[in-house]
């Protein structure tokens, strides 16, 4: 099952939606486009972009819609 959360800028306009697997994985997307921006796996504790190239260790995939423009 997958879960979807909703994220807001900060005039709480919706910017993305970050959706979450039962094993912990995320998948984080724009919200007017639906444009996949990146993913977290859990399982090597990293967040990817969207062509899948390592860009931190952890889950940033949040700081992606920010990054975004």
């Amino acid at each position: 099952m997958t879960t979807e959360e909703y994220i807001k800028d900060f005039n709480g306009v919706i910017i993305g939606i970050v959706e979450t697997k039962d094993n912990g994985d995320q998948l984080v997307r724009e919200f007017s486009t639906r444009r996949i921006l990146g993913y977290y796996i859990k399982d090597r504790n990293h967040t990817t972009d969207f062509m899948g190239r390592i860009l931190t260790q952890g889950n940033t995939v949040i700081a992606l819609l920010f990054t975004q423009k």
